[in-house]
């Protein structure tokens, strides 16, 4: 089942299926390893819902909801 990364729930567990977002956004997330094919764990979501912590190849990582929504993911 596909989804965004924005609609996982915490400790749930997904693979990257693309990421439509472009420009330093896109260049910044490649960097982080946030790529198709990545595995993504939701770890917490913020008191407020902003930013949503997630680890990506065991490294610990903070991202916006806005962007997160843009992350198009598969359940594994």
């Amino acid at each position: 089942m596909e989804t965004t990364l924005d609609r996982i729930s915490e400790s749930e567990r997904v693979t990257v299926t693309s990421v439509d977002i472009t420009g330093r956004i896109k260049h910044r997330l490649t960097v982080m390893g946030i790529v198709r094919g990545s595995r993504i764990t939701l770890e917490m979501v913020a008191p407020l819902g902003d930013p949503l912590k997630v680890r990506v190849r065991g490294h610990p990582l903070s991202i916006r909801r806005e962007e997160a929504s843009r992350i198009r993911v598969r359940r594994d």
